[in-house]
C-alpha cells in the first residue's frame, strides 16, 4: 500500500486504515509493507500487523503527520517473531502508539500481573518460542523494532513491549527527538528475559516513563543471561518511576546497563526492591549446579549512571508519600550491596 498524501501543501489527506489480524506490514514467509508519505493517519487492528513478521519481513514507513496505530491485542508495532524482522519507523509528526494493557479486553493475560495485564508483544518487541519446559520446540526469536525520529510522541502499552527482547530475540525502540510519554507495565522499555537483548533509546527531549499495575522489570532490567539498555541522551529534564526490580538492575547472569547523559531528572523508587543498579545473589553463581553450570561460568552486571544535572532521588511509600532516599544522590557514588 503506497499512499502519496500531498506533504507540504494546503490539502493533506487523512487516512483510515482498518483490519483484523495480519495486515498493514504483516508477512509470513515472505515481505508486507504499508507505505504512507504524509497526512494524520489512523491505524487500527486487533493483531499482527503494523510492522510484523513470521520468517520475513513486515513494514509499516509512516513519513509525516499526527498519526494514531492501535492494536486491540497485540503482537505489532515492530514485533519480530521466529525468524522475522517486524518495524514501524514514522518519520514526523506528534505520535500515539497504543496497544490495549487491559486482559479483559485483549485477553492474553500475564500472570507476571496476576492475570490483569495483557501480553502486548508490541513497540520495538522480538520474541522467541520457549519450548524448554514444555515440548521442546524451540524457535530463536527476530528484530523488532519501533523508529520515531521527530514529534512529542506518547507509547502506551501492557506487558512485554517498548523495547524488549524474549527467548533469544531483539528488540529496540529509538525515538530521536521530542518531549515523549511512555506507560506501561511489566517486562517492558530496555528489558528481556532468556538470551535476548532489549534497548530503549531517546535521543533527546523532557521525557515521562510511568510504570503502572505491578509496575517492574523495567527500564535497563534482564532476567536469565540478557542484555538490557535504557539510554536517554541529551540534557532534557525526565522522569522515572518504578515499583519493583527496574532502573538498571541484572538478575540470572545478565547485564543493565542504564544511562541518562544530562538534564535535571527525578527517580522515584519503591523503599524496598532492587533499583538504581543492582543485582542479585544465587547459589548456583558460587557453586555450580548438577544439570547446567553456566550461571556459575558466567559474571554479571548492573548499572547506573546519570552523567549531569541536578537529580532527584525519591523513594515512595504503599500510602504514596515520598521522602528522600536513603543512599541514592546527586553527586554520589553508592553500592547496593556489600562485597563477601
Amino acid at each position: 500500500d503506497l499512499d502519496s498524501s500531498l506533504v507540504g501543501s494546503e490539502m493533506c489527506i487523512r487516512d483510515s486504515y482498518k483490519a483484523g489480524h495480519w495486515g498493514m506490514g504483516a508477512a509470513l514467509f515472505g515481505l508486507g509493507a504499508l507505505i504512507d508519505e504524509g497526512g494524520d493517519d489512523h491505524y487500527t487492528m486487533a493483531s499482527m500487523g503494523q510492522g510484523a513478521a513470521f520468517f520475513g519481513a513486515g513494514l509499516l514507513l509512516d513519513a509525516a503527520g499526527d498519526d494514531r496505530y492501535e492494536l486491540a491485542q497485540g503482537d505489532g508495532q515492530g514485533f519480530g517473531a521466529p525468524g522475522g524482522i517486524g518495524i514501524l519507523a514514522d518519520r514526523s509528526g506528534d505520535d500515539h502508539y497504543y496497544v490495549e494493557p487491559d486482559a479483559k479486553k485483549a485477553g492474553r493475560a500475564d500472570y507476571h500481573s496476576k492475570d490483569r495485564i495483557a501480553v502486548s508483544n508490541a513497540q520495538g518487541v522480538g520474541s522467541g518460542r520457549r519450548g524448554d519446559i514444555s515440548d521442546g520446540h524451540v524457535w530463536a526469536g527476530g528484530l523488532g523494532a519501533l523508529i520515531d525520529v521527530d514529534g512529542n510522541d506518547r507509547y502506551e502499552a501492557g506487558n512485554f513491549s517498548q523495547g524488549l527482547g524474549y527467548w533469544f530475540g531483539t528488540g529496540l525502540l529509538w525515538d530521536g527527538a521530542g518531549d515523549d510519554t511512555y506507560r506501561s507495565v511489566y517486562f517492558t522499555r530496555g528489558s528481556g528475559a532468556h538470551f535476548a537483548i532489549g534497548a530503549l533509546i531517546d535521543e533527546s527531549g523532557n521525557d515521562r516513563h510511568e510504570l503502572w499495575d505491578t509496575a517492574g522489570a523495567a527500564l535497563a532490567f534482564g532476567w536469565d543471561v540478557v542484555n538490557a539498555f535504557l539510554i536517554d541522551r541529551g540534557a532534557g529534564d525526565d522522569y522515572y518511576e518504578a515499583e519493583r526490580i527496574s532502573i538498571g538492575v541484572a538478575e540470572v547472569r545478565s547485564n543493565a546497563f542504564f544511562l541518562d547523559e544530562g538534564g535535571d531528572d527525578t527517580y522515584v523508587v519503591a523503599r524496598q526492591g532492587k533499583f538504581l543498579g543492582d543485582v542479585d545473589k544465587r547459589a548456583s553463581y558460587e557453586k555450580p549446579g548438577r544439570t547446567s553450570d553456566f550461571t556459575w561460568r558466567l559474571a554479571q552486571v548492573g548499572v547506573f549512571l546519570d552523567c549531569d544535572g541536578k537529580d532527584t532521588y525519591l523513594v515512595r511509600a504503599k500510602d504514596g508519600t515520598t521522602s528522600p532516599h536513603p543512599e541514592a544522590r546527586d553527586g554520589a557514588t553508592w553500592h547496593q550491596r556489600s562485597y563477601d
